[in-house]
């Protein structure tokens, strides 16, 4: 066996699932559904993906945690991963066959919500879609993608148990989401940041605040977002109030954007690799 066989079987199971169905029709419905309504108030659907992204980055994260945190530890506690150790089969081959496995399934839930919105859009709006700017929203949210399931399949590869695994993937959303964003009124990674600055007697700045708030691969991703509006920033106001800015501050950049969410995927799961390798599965 290998990588691939790994990935195969666990993709034709996984897609024999209700929850995998579930995912991709709640996400093919729900934005299918915002870029619907957005024609009744804008001419232009890119307008609409502009709401898309903010739907994206509070939920996406979310629809997607029960395709994955069960990937490995699921079999740990039903003793399926065992007999899947027990091939000839590495302990990489298994977690990242998972990995190309769940993220196919989260890929794919993301390239059909698209296109099927692309599809609503072009009866509804007065100007019709730009293929480009839709495949470029397309593209960075399928990196968005990868970040999560690349942290929610390292948790999944550390915890020992479901309920673990569950705690630990709700446990990252909110952390990286809400708690990151400073969505939260009080206590969030903004106040406790100006709260450290002031203990030490020093100022964090503005500019310090945005460039550390960009670290999480959900703010990242709305960032990243900019790259489909070129050109239009300026025609919608709620747009250009997020894009419009002085300078090139580092959290604006778009190659740093992409590098956040790569950086998260990639390597939370070689930090749950590297714990797998070393965990006692008996």
């Amino acid at each position: 066996m290998s990588l691939y066989t790994v990935a195969r079987d666990d993709f034709t199971n996984a897609r024999r699932s209700y929850i995998v169905l579930g995912v991709v029709g709640i996400l093919t419905a729900m934005v299918a559904l915002i870029v619907a309504m957005d024609a009744d108030h804008h001419p232009d659907p890119y307008r609409a993906l502009f709401d898309v992204s903010f739907f994206l980055f509070l939920t996406f994260p979310i629809v997607i945690a029960p395709l994955t945190y069960l990937s490995i530890a699921g079999d740990r506690d039903t003793g399926v991963l065992k007999y899947a150790l027990g091939l000839p089969n590495t302990r990489a081959e298994y977690v990242f066959g998972k990995l190309v496995s769940r993220l196919g399934v989260a890929l794919a839930a993301v390239v059909v919500a698209m296109a099927v919105a692309f599809v609503v859009a072009v009866p509804l709006y007065e100007n019709a879609p730009s293929v480009e700017r839709f495949a470029k929203f397309t593209g960075v949210t399928l990196l968005f993608a990868f970040s999560f399931v690349g942290v929610y399949v390292a948790f999944s590869a550390v915890t020992e148990s479901r309920s673990r695994a569950m705690l630990g993937v709700f446990g990252a959303y909110f952390f990286l989401v809400p708690f990151w964003f400073g969505f939260f009124p009080t206590v969030n990674l903004p106040n406790l940041v100006s709260m450290a600055g002031d203990l030490l007697g020093v100022t964090v700045s503005e500019s310090t605040q945005d460039v550390i708030r960009a670290l999480s691969p959900a703010t990242a991703y709305l960032s990243a977002t900019e790259i489909v509006y070129t050109g239009v920033v300026d025609q919608y106001d709620q747009v250009a109030m997020n894009f419009t800015y002085e300078g090139s501050p580092l959290d604006r950049q778009l190659w740093f954007n992409l590098a956040v969410m790569a950086a998260w995927g990639v390597g939370s799961l070689l930090v749950g690799f590297l714990s797998f390798r070393r965990s006692e599965l008996g």
